[in-house]
């Protein structure tokens, strides 16, 4: 599991990396040569989307999200497992949630025939790739939460 996400980590890496590239080409075009790069704007929104998507699955899983744990400092070791399991299960509820709502999306994106202005890509298969970054994150929640039915997970 640790080698898969660790691959989805580089995968959103490189969709950032992209992003600058592709404003940094843009930037350079527009004021060195004053034109611009086909579908920029798309491209690196599109970009951002998938590096959002994908990144968030590995947030689930390292549990580098941001999080307020006043509550949870003050509570025993029971009361930590029980708030941790509510945590998940509501992050899971919602990923789940998001994931439908974004596949219906990427669905009617694909059978409009939706594609960027320029260039013509579909922007439907952006969705699905953002669409499985995010269902990829809940299903990590909710093996996240399924672990902490084990006791080595409560440490």
């Amino acid at each position: 599991m640790e080698r898969f996400l660790r691959g989805t980590e580089v995968a959103a890496s490189l969709m950032l990396g992209v992003v600058t590239l592709i404003t940094f080409a843009n930037v350079v075009l527009r004021y060195g040569f004053n034109s611009a790069l086909m579908d920029s704007f798309d491209l690196t929104r599109m970009a951002q989307g998938l590096a959002l998507a994908w990144g968030i699955a590995v947030a689930t899983h390292r549990r580098e999200h941001i999080t307020i744990d006043g509550l949870w400092g003050l509570m025993g070791p029971r009361g930590k497992v029980a708030m941790d399991a509510v945590a998940r299960a509501i992050t899971a509820l919602f990923l789940i949630g998001l994931t439908v709502a974004m596949a219906q999306r990427a669905w009617r994106n694909m059978a409009s025939n939706l594609q960027t202005a320029e260039l013509g890509l579909p922007v439907w298969a952006f969705h699905a790739a953002m669409t499985l970054g995010i269902a990829l994150a809940g299903f990590v929640a909710l093996i996240g939460l399924l672990a902490l039915r084990r006791p080595s997970a409560t440490a």
